[in-house]
């Protein structure tokens, strides 16, 4: 292409950016595109591009921002003199430098690595989006950055939200071997954990007790990490980091859960003093009663009655909402009488305070959690929902007594997302009445690819959505309830149905939804 014709494409683009800049409408989204002019200019003009954006380097902010995004497209074509630019306008920190400093990592890799922008607070996200955008992934940047860079830096760059959902999503070639490295290297604590936390969520490796070890160590540990891990026989070893730490009730109420959920016990003695703060030091240093309805699960999922005192200064905070006090009725109601007599003192101590009476009402008034329900929100693909879910359901009615049904349908759930389903498990199932040899084996044996990531982002909601990629997902790893609500087929709700009805069998439980 000619320079007259360069000028003339860069010109338009000019244009454009200064149409959109003076777009004044709080309504109406502008309808000028400067980056499809920049992508026209530049593709249409090449090398012959470089002089024109060079120059436009001198002008204004938004110019200067687009003529940075035109020599990243460029790439190594757009030479030297084009490097020198970029690296000038980053060691001034002259806006847009940061846009910069990605155009320079295209342009003169060598360049931007020897500057260290790769490392850099402001810029490292910036160009690790630039390689997750790359037709060949990201897989070399990472491998790179974390054999020449400092502990301190890798943990920083693992903890990326976008880097890892691309490893856990898509699990590229190479990268779990390099984490399984870094969990079982000579790397320190915070690394090990952050290679713990993406293979946890990645499902790539059965959960052992080397990620339970690395997950001990470094920072907050999140209710997602948590929920995936906590079946495994050793999540107890993670109580003490979790009740050190402000914050983290939700993440301590879903371990306590899940283990109850897989037959395990967890002791109470440590989360004592834990929740009596969470209870009576509102504010900021501690989760108070606005984190609600955590609290009173957890004391009664852990099935120590001596803990329903702490929960009693919560039926005095003016923020208790509904969501809360059922979840209080719910705690004390699980323990029977021992609950009913401690809310009874409590409310001729307290005969001031109606909140106290209203809840003594509701536990002599609250309804047994059924299966049936459970089973329902099964059938509906309702697994891991926001709200509760099959999940919840089932546990709620294993709370309130055994059953091998509930037990057996919490363990397959756990199945299909990776948590590991032990012998004492299965014998525990077993033990509680599950005549089902056939079920009991197949639960025993891992899915072949878990389904990844955080377990509620798998839920479709009310309505059917259509993705068929994770409806065959979802139905290769045992849940076709979910696997329908992802994608319309009868086939897959008669499988849910017949899973259900197989279940029921072998557990002696009547005919309901499933039947």
């Amino acid at each position: 292409m000619d320079g007259a014709e360069a000028k003339r494409l860069f010109e338009r683009f000019r244009l454009e950016v200064h149409s959109d800049r003076q777009w004044d409408s709080e309504f109406t989204p502008s309808p000028h595109e400067p980056d499809a002019k920049l992508r026209e200019f530049v593709d249409g003009a090449g090398v012959a591009a470089v002089p024109l954006l060079l120059d436009a380097l001198s002008g204004d902010r938004d110019l200067r921002y687009w003529a940075c995004v035109g020599l990243q497209r460029l790439g190594p074509a757009a030479g030297d003199a084009a490097a020198d630019v970029l690296a000038d306008l980053i060691a001034a920190r002259r806006d847009p430098w940061e846009t910069a400093a990605v155009a320079l990592d295209a342009v003169a890799p060598a360049r931007a690595r020897a500057l260290g922008v790769h490392r850099w607070p402001e810029t490292m996200e910036r160009l690790t989006d630039r390689h997750l955008r790359l037709p060949t992934g990201a897989a070399a940047h990472v491998e790179r950055f974390v054999a020449e860079e400092s502990d301190e830096d890798v943990v920083r760059f693992l903890a990326q939200h976008r880097l890892r959902d691309w490893i856990v999503r898509d699990r590229p070639p190479g990268l779990a071997d390099l984490l399984r490295g870094l969990l079982r290297g000579d790397r320190g604590a915070e690394v090990r954990r952050a290679a713990a936390e993406i293979l946890v969520m990645s499902g790539v490796d059965a959960i052992g007790a080397e990620h339970i070890e690395a997950l001990r160590h470094g920072g907050p540990l999140s209710p997602g990490i948590v929920v995936r891990v906590a079946a495994h026989p050793e999540s107890e070893r993670l109580v003490p980091r979790l009740v050190s730490r402000p914050g983290v009730a939700e993440a301590l109420a879903e371990l306590i859960l899940r283990r109850r959920c897989a037959g395990l016990s967890t002791d109470p003695a440590p989360v004592h003093e834990f929740l009596r703060r969470c209870v009576t030091e509102a504010g900021d240093r501690w989760p108070g009663p606005q984190f609600g309805a955590t609290l009173p699960a957890a004391v009664a999922d852990l099935r120590d009655e001596t803990l329903l005192v702490h929960l009693l200064p919560m039926l005095h905070e003016h923020r208790l909402g509904p969501s809360e006090f059922g979840a209080l009725v719910a705690a004390f109601a699980s323990f029977g009488s021992a609950g009913r007599e401690l809310l009874d003192r409590h409310q001729r101590q307290h005969p001031d305070v109606p909140r106290v009476r209203w809840a003594l009402d509701a536990v002599d008034t609250a309804r047994r959690p059924r299966l049936d329900d459970a089973d329902d929100a099964f059938l509906r693909g309702r697994i891991e929902s926001t709200l509760g879910g099959a999940f919840t359901a089932y546990g709620a009615v294993l709370l309130a007594g055994p059953s091998a049904h509930a037990a057996f349908q919490l363990a397959w759930i756990d199945r299909a997302y990776g948590a590991p389903v032990t012998a004492d498990r299965v014998a525990w199932i077993r033990g509680l009445g599950f005549a089902g040899d056939g079920l009991l084996a197949e639960l025993a044996r891992p899915v072949e690819r878990p389904l990844e990531g955080l377990r509620f982002q798998w839920d479709c909601g009310e309505f059917r959505r259509h993705d068929p990629g994770r409806a065959a997902r979802a139905a290769a790893a045992g849940l076709p309830s979910l696997a329908a609500g992802w994608c319309r087929d009868d086939d897959l709700d008669r499988a849910a149905a017949e899973h259900l009805a197989r279940v029921r069998r072998a557990a002696g439980t009547s005919a309901g939804p499933g039947g």
